[in-house]
């Protein structure tokens, strides 16, 4: 039978302390050397006994007696700038460890500007990258973000108004748009939700900026922002700047970018445009009249400032899933000279206008809605959550919101508005197509525009009838208003028969609502010049006249 170790009797900290270090210093050693000693040992008793150090279960321990050093280093000035110095190196040698993969993508970080395809706009491949780049850096990324965020409290709600403060509604403030990089710009209401992307979203930027600066290879962000630059329109001494911060690639590789991108278009576009039996009809063509300065800042006789009047358009191909039970020989060019015929002789009745109880019921519910949301906007909240309060409109034919399938038309120079400039728009768009005269007008193919291309588009087919070859009578043609253009001239129609005169101090037009809200009334919008403005007004003056 074994006889149990005796327990070794009770003796104080202190005693202990005392006891060890007599022995050290009997050893002709000092704590510090004998604790260096113990962690260079790597055999026998030593190495077993420091063996959990560095592992999960004991790294609580560790850790403990690394603050320790710390609390007794930084016990005074001269300590704690040593100490902030020995962190900085560590901090070094980890952020120069740290780096994206090498090598070209999908593998590597490097985008070649030969070599490029559009894919680097799109929300995976920006999420990969920005994956890749916060895995690959993840000290310099959370240091940044911690820094950022800081110890601040988190922004709460509170009851009364403050005075100082503009209680705007967190939906319209320019700070909730934080996601630059999609579709569309998101808005976060949520301040800690907002707080938070914002130190995301900067550190991300920060990561990317030093890769790029270390090594110029690494330059996912900078070529995607040079190609967004150049096309915003970004003078080349500001692009010289944003490529010296590292924000930006040179211009000069964006222009090989955008020339590489250019030819992989017009190669997509002769693909997108070929004739296929599966498809009912060609993709849609969509184009716009535009005037274009290019602008010269050092003139001189061979260098001036000129002025261009063009056409820009995009294909749209509609989804295949929205034609799904369509019978083709609805959509042919027979059926469409058919329904046009029929138009003629239709006789246009009143009954047709009034509404039905069904319209007039969801024009109630619509109304509502939109009291409900103009209250809970500007003059009052909701007490109780679990009342559910309408204020979005109800639906009307709703389909699924995916991006749509565009592909840009290359800018075509146009004469001026007249049935001669939309005949060269024509020749361009079919030249682009890589089909020849009689494919384009063999299948039935759908244009949009401004009412005004419409009509001219309309008196160039009157040109050229009668004619016996569809190429040149464009029969296979039906021009419509696009969506845009439609809600403009409309608006602009209700916002100038509401106008009144802003000459007249008894009138009570519109003008007076955006004059009340502080909007400045220069002039009447006659002109289509500012399309999101003219819709702006006409939505508050429309929240007004609900509350």
């Amino acid at each position: 039978m074994a006889v149990p170790t005796p327990r070794a009797p009770r003796v104080s900290i202190e005693n202990k302390i005392d006891s060890i270090c007599s022995l050290i210093q009997q050893l002709n050693l000092t704590p510090k050397s004998f604790l260096v000693s113990f962690l260079e040992h790597d055999s026998g008793n030593a190495s077993f006994r420091q063996g959990m150090w560095g592992s999960k279960s004991g790294w609580d321990s560790t850790l403990d007696l690394i603050l320790k050093i710390k609390k007794l280093a930084c016990h005074h000035r001269e300590g704690h700038k040593l100490w902030e110095g020995f962190i900085l190196s560590e901090a070094i040698d980890i952020v120069s460890s740290q780096k994206p993969e090498s090598g070209e993508a999908p593998n590597g970080s490097y985008h070649n500007s030969r070599k490029l395809s559009d894919s680097l706009f799109t929300d995976e491949e920006k999420d990969f990258r920005n994956r890749s780049l916060t895995e690959s850096m993840p000290f310099l990324y959370q240091l940044i973000c911690a820094k950022i965020k800081g110890d601040l409290p988190e922004v709460v709600q509170m009851d009364g108004d403050l005075e100082g403060l503009d209680n705007k509604n967190p939906n319209d403030s320019d700070d909730g748009m934080q996601d630059l990089e999609g579709n569309f710009i998101q808005t976060i209401s949520d301040p800690s939700a907002k707080r938070a992307k914002r130190a995301e979203t900067i550190a991300r930027t920060i990561c990317a900026i030093v890769a790029f600066g270390a090594n110029r290879w690494h330059n996912g962000l900078q070529l995607s922002n040079s190609l967004i630059f150049l096309g915003a329109g970004v003078t080349e001494r500001v692009s010289s700047y944003l490529n010296y911060i590292g924000l930006a690639s040179s211009q000069r590789t964006a222009h090989s970018a955008l020339s590489f991108l250019g030819k992989r278009s017009k190669e997509k576009l002769k693909e997108r445009s070929k004739l296929n039996l599966l498809s009912l009809f060609a993709p849609i063509v969509c184009y716009d009249n535009l005037d274009f300065q290019e602008k010269v800042h050092t003139q001189s006789v061979a260098h001036t400032s000129k002025m261009f009047h063009g056409t820009w358009g995009y294909i749209h191909s509609v989804p295949p899933w929205l034609l799904q039970g369509i019978d083709p020989a609805e959509v042919s060019i027979s059926a469409m000279k058919q329904a046009l015929h029929d138009g003629t002789k239709l006789k246009i009745r009143p009954n047709m206008f009034t509404p039905t109880m069904e319209s007039t019921k969801h024009w109630e519910k619509t109304l509502k809605s939109q009291i409900t949301q103009a209250i809970l906007r500007y003059l009052a909240e909701a007490s109780d959550n679990k009342v559910k309060l309408h204020s979005s409109p109800l639906e009307v034919s709703p389909i699924a919101p995916d991006d749509p399938d565009i592909m840009m038309l290359k800018l075509m120079l146009a004469s001026d508005n007249s049935s001669q400039g939309v005949g060269e728009v024509f020749t361009g768009v079919i030249e682009q197509s890589g089909l020849t005269p009689a494919e384009f007008h063999s299948r039935l193919q759908i244009i949009e525009g401004d009412l005004g291309s419409c009509n001219i588009f309309q008196t160039l087919r009157n040109q050229q009838t009668p004619s016996l070859d569809s190429h040149n009578s464009l029969d296979n043609i039906i021009a419509i208003p696009g969506a845009a253009h439609t809600i403009w001239n409309v608006s602009q129609s209700l916002f100038l028969n509401h106008w009144g005169n802003e000459k007249l101090a008894y009138d009570t037009g519109a003008w007076r609502t955006l004059h009340a809200l502080g909007v400045p009334i220069k002039d009447k919008p006659t002109t289509k010049k500012d399309f999101y403005r003219m819709l702006s007004d006409v939505e508050r003056i429309h929240e007004v006249t609900l509350l």
